[in-house]
């Protein structure tokens, strides 16, 4: 695609798709638009549900996001893009209650480029990865289980990646709470990403990297223009099973992605608490990416994981029965023991009058039992 100026700086865009080797339809969805004021917007979203489900919730949210992406141009990308998955998310939510589609949810991966300056959103595992001279500077973080036990030192990153609770999401739009029963929170960049002349800005689903490793990928898009580099992610990807459908976007910072460059030594995500960083904010932790590279909001506690398609192997968990109480008021009580009393008397009565005084002294003692029992 064509090189335009965002703010003084080139950006080029291309996107490409495909359903891969095993599914029928294709449940991912993409959008880019150029802003009213020379912002680049990119959205990638992968569809779950089954069916038409994944397709819709996808397609919507990248419909969703994008309008209210548009709808106030001066205010803080970081804001705009919050805003925007949280309001996808409750489209999606009253899409899938309306129609009866049960786990209707997607992944989301944006960003808003204004010039050299990337705001980037997230929800699900579909990523984000910045490439400079062939090399991965950094990618965004996967909210899965298996992503919490490779933090938590649980996995390697290899095992990860033949885990079987991979797919696992642990927040998606389309769901109201996250893992941990909390409400669900849209992770954004606090800090932008600085691009170079040369870098590469990559949105992908997991059908990509669930099957090419990071360093890959950045090689084999060194130094090729964005519509070859996706040619050949998704060749790479389908020669190695295609198993899910493939989107990937690449953002150049010029014309094409820069040559590999083997001496180039990028710097290493370093984490640090955010309280370190200039923040009061307790609840999360930073990457200082290096580099004017920005810092990466995320959860110090991880959620616990859920998915709402377990494996069939998997029983599922009880669901707690509540204990059913009738609570009676002292009083209430009270008057309840007294009627009790009040009617045992009566039948014993009734019971001596039967045998000690006929019929009709039995008729006055059930009359008796009436009374007493109020």
């Amino acid at each position: 695609m064509s090189v335009r100026q965002s703010f003084g700086f080139p950006l080029s865009v291309d996107v490409g798709t495909d359903v891969g080797r095993i599914r029928d339809n294709n449940e991912d969805s993409y959008g880019t638009a150029w802003l009213e004021d020379g912002s680049l917007f990119v959205i990638v979203a992968d569809g779950m549900g089954g069916h038409e489900a994944g397709e819709v919730a996808s397609s919507l949210a990248v419909r969703v996001v994008e309008d209210v992406i548009r709808e106030d141009p001066d205010a803080d990308p970081r804001d705009r893009l919050y805003n925007a998955l949280l309001e996808a998310n409750q489209a999606i939510l009253e899409e899938g209650a309306s129609s009866g589609t049960r786990g209707m949810g997607t992944t989301a991966i944006c960003a808003i480029l204004k010039g050299n300056q990337a705001y980037i959103g997230q929800v699900g595992d579909s990523r984000s990865y910045l490439f400079r001279r062939g090399h991965k500077m950094w990618r965004t973080t996967d909210h899965t289980r298996v992503q919490m036990l490779v933090d938590e030192g649980k996995l390697s990153e290899e095992q990860a990646r033949h885990h079987p609770e991979a797919g696992m999401l642990t927040r998606a739009l389309g769901h109201a709470r996250m893992a941990d029963g909390q409400p669900l929170v849209p992770q954004v960049l606090e800090d932008p990403l600085i691009l170079d002349q040369g870098d590469t800005l990559l949105l992908c689903t997991d059908g990509l990297h669930d099957l090419v490793d990071d360093h890959e990928i950045a090689r084999i898009a060194a130094g090729k223009s964005g519509d070859r580099a996706i040619s050949d992610l998704i060749k790479t990807a389908c020669d190695r099973g295609g198993h899910d459908n493939i989107t990937i976007a690449v953002i150049n910072a010029g014309s094409k992605i820069a040559d590999y460059d083997p001496a180039f030594q990028p710097p290493h995500a370093d984490p640090r608490p955010m309280d370190e960083g200039g923040t009061n904010d307790d609840d999360y932790q930073t990457f200082d990416l290096g580099g004017g590279a920005g810092h990466l909001h995320a959860p110090t506690v991880a959620p616990e994981a859920w998915d709402d398609t377990p494996p069939a192997q998997a029983a599922p968990a009880p669901v707690p029965q509540p204990t059913a109480r009738i609570i009676i008021p002292k009083k209430e009580e009270a008057e309840k023991k007294g009627g009790k009393t009040g009617l045992i008397i009566g039948v014993v009565v009734t019971l001596l009058l039967l045998v000690f005084g006929g019929l009709g002294c039995a008729v006055g003692g059930v009359v008796l039992a009436y009374v007493l029992n109020g």
